[in-house]
């Protein structure tokens, strides 16, 4: 089965974003913040992560420039997700992007696009 992790500190929204991606059959981890998210993927190592940029604690740029140099995970693909785009200047270390709000059928799309091995920015 495939899994995914799911890195939100908005509650309802990781549940809103979990609950889809359950219902389309995935298995689905979740977390609050990003240094949450690096102790989890040590432990299991998911087919891809979504995840918020905005965090307390590591937020979600913090967090995947320290996945990208995790032996095993760094070929991870991860979907952010933001209200705001990432600066043009930053490194791509991400796959896709979701700009929120953002629509059930474009979280499924990126999802599908990254498994597939493609990669979009996900704008609007």
């Amino acid at each position: 089965m495939t899994s995914i992790l799911v890195v939100e500190d908005e509650f309802d929204v990781q549940q809103v974003v979990a609950d889809v991606l359950r219902d389309e059959g995935y298995e689905v981890f979740v977390c609050g913040n990003g240094r949450d998210a690096l102790a989890r993927l040590r432990e299991h190592r998911p087919d891809v992560v979504v995840m918020d940029v905005m965090m307390p604690i590591l937020s979600g740029v913090q967090a995947l420039e320290q996945i990208r140099k995790m032996p095993g995970l760094d070929e991870v693909p991860v979907i952010l997700m933001s209200e705001m785009p990432p600066r043009s200047g930053e490194p791509r270390l991400w796959q896709a992007f979701l700009r929120k709000p953002f629509r059930l059928e474009q979280l499924l799309s990126a999802v599908a696009r990254v498994m597939s091995g493609g990669a979009s920015d996900g704008s609007r």
